[in-house]
């Protein structure tokens, strides 16, 4: 009995970790500074830039970027 008991134990935790990395779209990033900041900053000093978060937030960052330089809201 104990081997399902710990077995299950294992499932639900595999699962709980599973669901907490939420995926953030462009637009999340480009409403929430704080967010793209954080974001990035982590993709930085992780070396990860190709997680779908920092690509996501790489491009709400040129987005953002080249709105501030040419006033057009496309790219």
């Amino acid at each position: 009995m104990s081997r399902w008991t710990n077995a299950g134990a294992l499932v639900v935790g595999i699962l709980t970790l599973s669901g907490c990395n939420k995926t953030y779209t462009p637009s999340d990033f480009m409403k929430d500074t704080d967010l793209r900041n954080k974001i990035l900053m982590q993709c930085a000093q992780q070396n990860d830039q190709q997680s779908k978060n920092c690509l996501n937030a790489q491009e709400a960052k040129k987005k953002i970027d080249f709105q501030k330089q040419t006033g057009k809201t496309d790219i």
